[in-house]
């Protein structure tokens, strides 16, 4: 029966994922804005509320089954969904969401200022309802001994799948404008997800942290957008105080960038002096084409600010205008000019 000992401490030992390390949300690289600006108003951003459910503090971990038969065998059967604890996505992760939602925010621009407490024109107020990372797992192992006098043979049967980590957060957002007689009102709100995926490995546990650290980015990345777009509107608007984009002169009087949301829910357009390189107005609608361009990226509009659209050859000949100044390029569309700013600008 040493053998099946031997067999035996392999298969409880060799299916698991390792010995949970103490997680944290910090993770992924925050980039910089793409468009430089500089926006008029501040952003104060309070401590984030926990909403979690009990299941998402206190985890589940996959069941192990042992059935011995006849005394010489063994069959073992581990199967379950993992989820994180509060040591595996990490006890200081509500404190983390905030730190890291004033480091996207900020590098964003969506603000003047972002800060976590003081004095601010606006105040965003987050909800934490689900921050957690999961997989599932099976693993079936079946060990025989055979013993005569001679020998001692053993068979070993072994039926694994790993599935894919996969982090999930949700955000609830609120934003309050602080400013004059409206002080108080919220402005916006909204729920905010983000969602990653990793590949199914032995180091299951590790995967779903890093898991639950991109899906965190991934929800923050499309705060910073959403909010961003909502102070643009509110701060800038038709009769609010214009945000510098750049410096220039003469051209055509005026052009227009927009961008798709990240999950093509709605467009973006921005409406700029050319000569000023000043933004006149910010614009947030449904998306009239949810496939135009790729999302996230900003690309010169093929509508004037007089609301024409451009045919093919008008709107080459305004690119080739702009191109004087502003940096357009083709990159993997052919159907738009992405847009990177003003020529030479760091």
């Amino acid at each position: 029966m040493r053998h099946l000992s031997v067999f035996l401490a392999l298969a409880l030992f060799g299916c698991g994922a390792g010995a949970p390390v103490r997680g944290t949300l910090l993770g992924p690289e925050i980039p910089a804005a793409p468009v430089p600006r500089t926006p008029q108003i501040t952003l104060a951003v309070p401590s984030v509320i926990d909403e979690r459910p009990d299941d998402e503090h206190e985890g589940s971990s996959v069941r192990t089954r042992l059935f011995i038969f006849f005394g010489v065998g063994v069959h073992i059967r581990r199967e379950g969904n993992f989820l994180t604890n509060d040591f595996t996505v990490g006890p200081d992760a509500i404190k983390e969401l905030r730190g890291l939602a004033i480091q996207h925010l900020t590098a964003g621009q969506v603000a003047k200022k972002v800060v976590a407490t003081g004095a601010a024109d606006f105040e965003l107020r987050l909800v934490a309802e689900h921050v957690y990372g999961t997989h599932f797992a099976a693993n079936k192992q079946t060990v025989v001994v055979l013993s005569s006098k001679q020998s001692t043979d053993a068979f070993v049967d072994v039926q694994s799948h790993n599935y894919a980590a996969y982090g999930n957060v949700t955000l609830r957002a609120q934003l309050v404008d602080k400013r004059g007689a409206g002080a108080g009102n919220v402005v916006w709100t909204e729920h905010v997800t983000g969602y990653a995926q990793r590949p199914a490995g032995e180091q299951r546990i590790l995967e779903v942290q890093n898991a639950v650290q991109l899906a965190t980015a991934d929800a923050l990345a499309t705060l910073t957008q959403r909010v961003g777009a909502t102070l643009d509107r509110l701060g800038v608007g038709p009769s609010g105080a214009p945000m510098v984009l750049a410096s220039g002169s003469a051209l055509p009087a005026t052009f227009a960038i927009e961008r798709m949301s990240r999950y093509r829910d709605f467009l973006e357009r921005v409406f700029v002096d050319t000569s000023t390189g000043r933004v006149l107005r910010h614009e947030v609608m449904p998306a009239p084409d949810r496939y135009s361009s790729r999302p996230g990226d900003w690309v010169l509009s093929r509508v004037t600010a007089e609301g024409l659209h451009l045919s093919g050859d008008g709107y080459e000949a305004f690119a080739r205008a702009l191109a004087a100044r502003y940096d357009l390029r083709r990159v993997d569309d052919v159907t738009h000019y992405h847009f990177f700013g003003v020529r030479g600008a760091t």
